[in-house]
């Protein structure tokens, strides 16, 4: 099903308010999460530095959504507002990447390689998620 590039107002309207009310959730939950893990401020120990709870996070949001797009929500046009719900607004609100680039940073001034494990090991995982979620059949 093609997407409408131009959507009329009210269903733009109706299309902004999903993502926001999506966002908001998702990122209250991925914020909440976090709190679960303690990462202590100019701590020396790699280990500590290692956002354990983000990767879950990550891993997680790419298989829910990979799943999602391949079962209830694949006949969707890309303007639908369950999909800009969940997969735009929940989904993209509750992972980030960007958070992670900047604790790779965090890793890398205490040990460079195992910052670049951890990217490694966090894109290899995101890519075995989504393989896992397109692997579903409905």
């Amino acid at each position: 099903m093609p997407a409408n590039i131009t959507l009329p107002p009210r269903q733009f309207a109706l299309a902004l308010g999903a993502v926001l009310a999506g966002g908001g959730v998702g990122t209250l939950i991925r914020d909440l999460a976090l709190k679960l893990q303690h990462i202590p401020a100019g701590s020396t120990d790699w280990t500590t530095q290692v956002p354990w709870v983000l990767l879950v996070i990550n891993v997680l949001g790419v298989y829910v959504a990979t799943w999602l797009l391949r079962t209830s929500l694949r006949a969707h046009d890309p303007n639908d507002p369950w999909r800009l719900l969940l997969i735009t607004g929940l989904l993209g609100g509750f992972t980030s990447y960007s958070s992670l680039v900047v604790a790779w940073a965090a890793i890398w001034h205490l040990s460079v390689v195992v910052s670049i494990l951890v990217a490694v090991g966090s894109l290899a995982s995101g890519v075995l998620a989504a393989w896992l979620g397109l692997r579903h059949h409905p």
